[in-house]
């Protein structure tokens, strides 16, 4: 399936904005094991299904430790840091890149599927990392009840990989039905998962209108991104990004310029139209 132009925009704009900063993989495969990219959820072998299964036998409705089967997703960009580079030229969204990430950004609204899909592309990441899901030509090594409450107890991982997911906004309904809070950094339109999902939501339509916000608002759009168009316009030429944004925009133009556009679009087009490097 083609990615629209906005698709298209955002992933080669995090390739060349994050491109200094760490590695960036594009239409990246999860689980990134090439054995894996179709797996399966072994079954387990404990007391609890043992009795569940007794007491459901012969019950066709009923299965105990299914194994499922599935296949590998693309997620848009996958970003790997390097821990020894700064990244506070980035404002907010260097502080929301210290750790490995998945970054998701869509360009309206997220419907309850379309969340549920980047949610799903972090747990298939996760789930790697933790060996619960092996190759279909595999046998599994099932874990004793020891080693389960080993597990259990070491949450190290909440600091290892996250999830960033860009909108332009969310309803107060939606946020709170995906349990999502102000997050606790002093800025207006982050919110945040439960720390077991380790999930950033940045909203752009309500970040505050300042150059620490500036690479995350040229992502937005309306007013909002016509806004941030104009505010990069304005940095001084030396700035390290200036250029590097406004190419990625300027290419985004020539994509525009071939499709069917909607008064949004045209609007966003003549603001691009006058972007000079």
């Amino acid at each position: 399936m083609s990615l629209s132009p906005f698709s298209l925009f955002s992933q080669q704009y995090f390739a060349a904005l994050l491109s200094r900063f760490g590695t960036v993989q594009m239409d990246e495969p999860v689980p990134r094991n090439p054995k894996l990219r179709i797996y399966r959820h072994p079954s387990r072998s404990d007391f609890g299904s043992a009795v569940l299964g007794a007491l459901t036998e012969g019950n066709p409705q009923v299965q105990i430790n299914p194994e499922m089967i599935a296949e590998a997703g693309l997620v848009d960009v996958l970003f790997e840091p390097d821990p020894t580079i700064s990244k506070a030229v980035l404002g907010i969204l260097g502080n929301l890149l210290i750790q490995p990430c998945i970054i998701e950004s869509l360009r309206s609204m997220p419907t309850t599927e379309e969340f549920r899909n980047c949610l799903g592309h972090w747990l298939r990441w996760r789930v790697e990392s933790d060996g619960s899901i092996i190759p279909v030509d595999e046998e599994a090594e099932l874990y004793s009840e020891n080693e389960c409450e080993e597990n259990d107890e070491d949450e190290s991982w909440e600091r290892d990989r996250r999830l960033l997911v860009i909108v332009p906004q969310m309803t107060a309904t939606q946020l709170e039905g995906w349990g999502a809070t102000l997050s606790r950094r002093p800025v207006a339109g982050l919110y945040e998962l439960s720390p077991a999902y380790c999930t950033t939501i940045v909203c752009t339509r309500e970040l505050p209108e300042t150059t620490e916000t500036l690479w995350l608002r040229l992502l937005s759009r309306g007013s909002t991104q016509r806004k941030a168009i104009a505010d990069l316009t304005k940095l001084e030429s030396s700035h390290p990004l200036r250029s590097v944004a406004l190419q990625q925009l300027q290419f985004w133009y020539q994509r525009l310029c071939e499709d069917t556009l909607n008064r949004e679009s045209k609007l966003l087009l003549q603001g691009l139209s006058q972007i000079k490097l």
